[in-house]
């Protein structure tokens, strides 16, 4: 089955130009401009990828989102000119697995597709990005074959990476998940253990390969 995707914007002529694009590259296109109806089709149809405009005619696409995010896990790309650091928190805290600015170019918007087309699935399958293995199952983490410690938190951190591989993840998602609800806003945690990570996994660890860092909202396991 091909690729699958809903584009819900309602500017007719970016319409035009993502859904040329994105067919051209061998993904099936259903466009809709209205987030109700987008929801309902949703509910209706089979579908591997989310783009969604936060600007919609009759709701706002944050509501969307909310909406669709209590009942599916379905990966989510935001496409919105609106580029401040809180309104791409407030999507991806929201469960948006991605954000992409306007104007994008059309190649960073097919990379992201891509990566996250390529979040992996399940709970207990090995991770591998680089010289690196996370094995979920006996709990350990290799390096070039080479046994890597880490600390029990550092672990929970790597795996929630893992688990959401190329997407940005926000430091309030990740300090719920790993630390819990009391540490909300706390984003100095995540960043002592992620550079702790990247001492011990990034061959560079000041210009780090995978473990990377989003800009004001909280960082990225890049796979390639």
């Amino acid at each position: 089955m091909n690729t699958q995707i809903l584009l819900l914007e309602d500017d007719s002529a970016l319409q035009s130009f993502l859904q040329t694009l994105l067919e051209s590259q061998g993904y099936q296109v259903e466009v809709q401009a209205y987030g109700q109806k987008g929801l309902q089709w949703l509910g209706q149809h089979h579908c591997d990828l989310l783009l969604l405009d936060l600007g919609l005619a009759d709701m706002d696409g944050i509501a969307v989102l909310q909406q669709l995010r209590s009942w599916s896990d379905l990966p989510v790309i935001v496409i919105s000119a609106r580029g401040k650091e809180q309104d791409k928190v407030k999507a991806l805290d929201l469960g948006a697995n991605d954000y992409v600015t306007k104007p994008f170019s059309s190649a960073e918007l097919l990379a992201r597709i891509r990566a996250s087309l390529r979040v992996p699935r399940g709970q207990s399958q090995q991770f591998q990005f680089g010289d690196i293995v996370l094995d979920p199952v006996q709990h350990q983490v290799s390096r070039a074959g080479t046994a890597v410690h880490l600390t029990k938190t550092e672990y929970e951190l790597l795996l929630m990476l893992c688990r959401h591989a190329n997407q940005a993840l926000t430091h309030n998602q990740i300090l719920k998940h790993v630390w819990g609800e009391t540490y909300q806003d706390r984003p100095e945690y995540v960043r002592v253990h992620m550079a702790q990570l990247r001492q011990k996994l990034e061959q560079q660890p000041a210009t780090p390969r995978f473990l990377r860092t989003e800009a004001g909202v909280g960082y990225r396991l890049c796979i390639d």
